[in-house]
């Protein structure tokens, strides 16, 4: 019988090996969004996560106290995480913070603060009492804390470093007089700055709610009265209580996310460090960081509440629930708009973050 001899081949043609390539680039193509949404959405969790250990932490410091953390020391500017810290399994670095840092010396409206212990209060507030101390709380700042900091977002990222200050300071939380709306950011550093001073502050994703302006002592116009009447949890160096949030700590916001300030749509200018981020208003609504038009970025767009999520931004409430908010409020541009109700979404939000305005929620206007 005749013998066939078969040559094997050991490959593939040219042609083989194109398809192949081409099949794989559409399943990759295919599964990357899926990838990319799986880890937002496990960002997103870790985030939501993060939010629900600070709000638990403000009700076991409200348990063990009787009042909430105080929204910032008014001489050094320190806010409310700094008091959490050990109620969040953080006392190794709560204990290396200066007790003369945090505690409240002498009454809101004290136009100096006097020395004490030897501690003299610069205008700056804690950072410049802070650099070149040695054995100081600037060290402590220095630690990264992953409660405070959202997992969709690095602001210590080179390519956002180079372009971006540090806040050190909110000062925006004291009382208002009649006819005052803008609050004031102090002691915004360079990243080159502080590097050479020892090194950069640990960041914050998230801030403590005042209300719409926080506490607001003159109100005589209608405008006023309105912004009076929606005064938040934490502000300045008074301390708020469960019992106070007669609105339901269901419909009360304590804590929201934040990312710093920024210039244009996803160009970022600051971002706020864990030790001075005193608690801020909701009278500058919710911005989407990436996508909102250059025409609502405002000059203080480091008072806006906003979030690296894609359409929405983690919020907790005063029950320890934590939702997800639309990030599309804007701010009203007239005072009718204020007093007649007409800004629907920023309206919600204000209801949201007042502790004892009496008003009734609109449910759905901003819900994610």
């Amino acid at each position: 019988m005749p013998r066939f001899n078969r040559r094997s081949r050991d490959g593939f043609t040219l042609i083989e090996l194109l398809v192949v390539i081409a099949i794989i680039a559409i399943l990759i193509g295919l599964l990357l969004p899926a990838v990319q949404k799986v880890r937002e959405a496990a960002a997103r969790a870790k985030c939501q996560n993060n939010l629900k250990q600070i709000a638990l932490s403000a009700h076991n410091y409200e348990s063990a106290n009787g009042k909430f953390p105080y929204g910032r020391q008014h001489c050094t500017f320190v806010g409310p995480l700094v008091q959490l810290l050990p109620y969040m399994e953080q006392e190794n670095i709560f204990r290396q913070i200066d007790p003369r840092v945090y505690n409240i010396h002498v009454p809101v409206g004290t136009a100096v603060c006097p020395p004490q212990g030897g501690y003299t209060t610069p205008a700056g507030g804690w950072i410049q009492y802070l650099f070149g101390q040695p054995g100081s709380a600037y060290a402590a700042s220095r630690n990264r804390v992953k409660t405070f900091e959202c997992p969709s977002d690095d602001p210590y990222a080179a390519s956002v470093a180079a372009a971006c200050r540090i806040g050190l300071n909110s000062t925006f939380s004291g009382p208002r007089p009649a006819g005052t709306i803008l609050g004031s950011i102090g002691d915004r550093y360079t990243i080159s700055s502080l590097t050479g001073a020892g090194g950069v502050p640990g960041a914050t994703n998230y801030v403590a709610v005042a209300g719409t302006l926080g506490i607001y002592t003159q109100a005589t116009t209608a405008t006023q009265q309105f912004y009076a009447s929606h005064e938040g949890i934490f502000n300045e160096e008074k301390q708020s209580s469960i019992t106070g949030i007669t609105d339901g700590t269901s419909n009360t916001l304590m804590f929201a996310e934040y990312l710093g300030g920024f210039t244009a749509p996803g160009a970022r200018s600051d971002y706020l460090a864990w030790m001075g981020a005193g608690s801020f208003p909701t009278y500058w609504s919710m911005l989407n960081w990436q996508a909102s038009p250059a025409s609502t970025i405002l000059v203080d767009s480091f008072f806006t509440l906003s979030s690296k999520h894609t359409g929405l931004i983690n919020v907790a409430y005063a029950d320890g629930a934590i939702r997800a908010l639309r990030p599309y409020t804007t701010t009203p541009t007239t005072a009718a708009e204020i007093t007649g109700r007409t800004n629907a979404s920023w309206d919600a939000l204000q209801i949201l973050s007042g502790q004892s305005d009496g008003d009734v929620g609109r449910s759905g206007v901003i819900d994610n």
